[in-house]
């Protein structure tokens, strides 16, 4: 029988690992998280969003435990099965609580969150390897969530809250930034882990604000990737390169978008991108 919320919130995660003889596994990248005031600070931050969450990797449950009190449901991911063994063993008799044994790089997304029901927050401390293909997968899943709050790597969420203008500009911060209010909630330091990792976290909170039509975002999210994968070079010469243009249609295309072509990807803003986006799906495939 799983023991009453009272006593799991009173076990460190120190002693539950202990208690079943959890270890990290180094090829997964586990720093599991252990200190109990950030985790409840983190549950805290989800429940502002929803009462229903998606938990990624859900470890030993650090952040589980302070979810479950209030949380309508809680439907947790988790690939390492002597962790899966740990939560189905602590939080499995609870009616609020559901996992979901399964690799995050292989994740039926549109499944799990319907299996979670209404709307519901996503929430996780985020693997660095498999980070950038869960933002994308929450950008793609904007219209059926609350939003999200995930532990990522400071140099992450740097790039996450970028501006035009600087280095850390990129694919992230335009692709997520036309669907999300991204804030950077707290930094973290690697002392709340175990094993200490060697670059320090941050905590990100998003928020959707618009949900643009699905075929207007696909080709918006393709043009930012193809734009950046040569972020030095000017857009003037990508637009010759990769979508056909003339020197001359690339001068008109400039003159009515009021984009100067002549500057780098990372200089543009995302309204740039959304409209030279359109403008360029107009004109068919080059």
């Amino acid at each position: 029988m799983a023991p009453p919320f009272r006593s799991i919130l009173q076990r460190s995660q120190r002693t539950i690992l202990r208690d079943y003889d959890i270890r990290p596994v180094k090829r997964r990248g586990q720093n599991f998280l252990v200190d109990g005031n950030l985790a409840r600070s983190i549950a805290q931050d989800t429940l502002e969003l929803g009462s229903r969450v998606l938990e990624l990797g859900a470890g030993a449950g650090a952040l589980t435990t302070h979810l479950l009190p209030t949380a309508e449901m809680v439907v947790c991911v988790e690939v390492d099965r002597n962790l899966c063994a740990l939560l189905t063993s602590e939080h499995g008799e609870l009616p609020n609580f559901k996992l979901v044994e399964g690799d995050l790089s292989q994740l039926d997304w549109h499944g799990t969150v319907a299996e979670v029901g209404g709307k519901p927050v996503i929430a996780g401390n985020l693997p660095y390897v498999l980070t950038s293909k869960v933002l994308f997968a929450l950008a793609e899943l904007r219209a059926v969530t609350s939003g999200a709050v995930f532990m990522v790597q400071k140099e992450v969420a740097e790039r996450m809250i970028a501006t035009p203008g600087g280095k850390d500009f990129g694919i992230l911060a335009v692709v997520l930034g036309a669907v999300f209010e991204i804030k950077m909630v707290r930094t973290v330091p690697s002392s709340v882990f175990w094993p200490k990792p060697d670059v320090a976290s941050a905590i990100v909170r998003l928020v959707p604000t618009a949900n643009w039509p699905d075929e207007e975002f696909a080709n918006f999210t393709a043009t930012v990737k193809t734009l950046f994968g040569q972020r030095r070079k000017k857009l003037r010469n990508q637009l010759r390169q990769h979508f056909d243009l003339s020197g001359a249609e690339v001068d008109a295309l400039a003159a009515d978008l009021d984009i100067d072509v002549d500057c780098r990807p990372e200089q543009c803003s995302g309204a740039d991108f959304r409209r030279l986006a359109a403008a360029l799906a107009k004109r068919g495939p080059a």
